[in-house]
């Protein structure tokens, strides 16, 4: 006489094979993307006392990663010629420039050969002032995310 298993049983094992191949599709728990803000302003000219440029923006990423975003408005002061912002991760850099007392936005992304933590975001501008002697100025600052 073969043996019936009750449906209750089969139903049992029928809940336990969906819930499983349900854990199976979903996707595996990612790091969050952070956003950073940044503000870099550099100063120059006698006593440091002038303002050559400032860079205000953001950059996003995955702590490890090799790709992060970024935004950021560069606005060039008492600068002469131009001031530049660079964003440097891992292995990738942009660089950025406006002329004079202009400002403008820039985004893009950065795409390393290999993951990091954080950016370096360098505001750079020149003067002649004092003594017209032609010098840049640069600021560096690190951005985590």
């Amino acid at each position: 006489m073969p043996q019936v298993r009750s449906s209750r049983f089969v139903r049992l094992l029928a809940a336990g094979a969906t819930g499983a191949a349900a854990v199976a599709m979903l996707p595996a728990a990612s790091a969050q993307a952070g956003t950073a803000p940044f503000t870099v302003s550099v100063k120059g000219g006698y006593n440091n006392t002038q303002s050559l440029g400032t860079a205000t923006g953001s950059v996003t990423g995955v702590t490890g990663s090799t790709q992060a975003s970024y935004s950021v408005t560069l606005c060039g002061q008492s600068t002469y010629p131009s001031a530049s912002v660079t964003i440097q991760g891992g292995s990738a850099t942009a660089t950025h420039t406006v002329f004079y007392q202009n400002c403008e936005t820039f985004s893009g992304d950065l795409v390393s050969s290999y993951g990091f933590t954080n950016v370096q975001v360098t505001v750079s501008g020149s003067t002649f002032y004092p003594g017209n002697q032609y010098t840049t100025y640069s600021k560096t600052k690190s951005v985590y995310f």
